[in-house]
């Protein structure tokens, strides 16, 4: 191994020691606080979900902003829509987009890094070291992407899942006599609601209603926020009622009912599509090993006795 290579290896070791030691001492030693360390920030007021923080606390979060302000799209509808599906994923503050667009930036730039450190790293030339730094670069800015649409995937899936207990629980309190709101009001008080994302849009909904928002945006803002055509169609019955002035509790029995089938009908579908998807793992990861273990061994014994005639 080269002298650099020693170099390089000691002062990775000496830094990863000092800052554990760093680390531990701000932890365990008492007379080292951390607190000192922290500009003096006035209390602040009860957090709500419909208020977001003025400043970005962590530091590269901010640099992430930054980088997305700048390399950030400047068309209004690109810039919506890039929006609207991290409202999907359950991002409403407004800088997330120039966190997400930052993000994008210094993966690309980490990845198109990557294969050049590697080169440095193994102290030869690579070959292809420009044309593989932009494929993995471009690679790098479509990793945040990915993440993107999984997460949104799963947050309607978490949605679609809860929508019929809500509207179960929204129907009982309204046929006890409770009016909308105050039901709304009930439901986002259940336990689920610290971890349910169908509860934390409806509690947003609840606030922006108190606040002074007419209903009927904030219907529309629900349904927006979500992506979920199932809760889409809720809103509009919902709409339609308050404005026909229609029995709400025979709105919600419906609606529950149907939702409570189409959630039957998508297990069902994907009872069925189990057993095509483990043809694809036992072709590539059973198959070959059971031929190893019945196979292999006769092929040996043939060998063998080929050995043995040949002789």
């Amino acid at each position: 191994m080269a002298a650099i290579s020693y170099a390089i290896l000691a002062f990775a070791l000496v830094g990863g020691v000092v800052c554990l030691a760093g680390a531990f001492l701000l932890r365990r030693w008492s007379l080292v606080q951390p607190q000192r360390f922290q500009a003096s920030v006035p209390e602040a007021g009860p957090a709500s979900i419909l208020r977001w923080e003025e400043r970005t606390r962590v530091g590269w979060q901010r640099i992430l902003e930054r980088v997305g302000r700048v390399f950030g799209p400047r068309d209004s509808v690109r810039l919506s829509q890039l929006r609207q599906r991290l409202t999907w994923a359950g991002y409403n503050n407004p800088r997330a987009v120039g966190l997400f667009i930052g993000a994008k930036v210094g993966s690309a730039i980490l990845c198109g890094y990557a294969y050049t450190l590697y080169g440095l790293a193994v102290q030869r030339a690579l070959p292809h070291l420009l044309l593989l730094s932009l494929a993995l670069a471009l690679v790098g800015s479509f990793l945040p992407e990915l993440w993107l649409r999984n997460r949104t995937q799963a947050r309607q899936r978490e949605i679609q899942h809860a929508l019929p207990e809500v509207l179960d629980l929204l129907m009982v309190c309204v046929e006890a006599g409770m009016g909308f709101d105050a039901a709304v009001g009930r439901v986002t008080q259940h336990p689920e609601a610290h971890r349910s994302p169908l509860h934390q849009e409806m509690l947003r909904m609840h606030l922006e209603i108190r606040a002074g928002r007419r209903r009927e945006e904030a219907f529309h803002a629900l349904g927006e926020r979500t992506g979920v055509e199932d809760l889409k169609a809720v809103v509009g019955a919902f709409i339609q009622t308050d404005r026909l002035g229609t029995s709400l509790g025979k709105t919600l029995r419906v609606h529950a009912e149907s939702a409570r089938l189409k959630r039957r009908r998508r297990a069902e579908e994907r009872a069925y599509l189990a057993p095509l998807k483990m043809v694809f793992p036992t072709v590539l990861f059973l198959l070959p090993v059971f031929f190893i273990v019945a196979v292999v061994p006769a092929l040996l014994r043939l060998l063998e006795a080929w050995q043995k005639i040949g002789r």
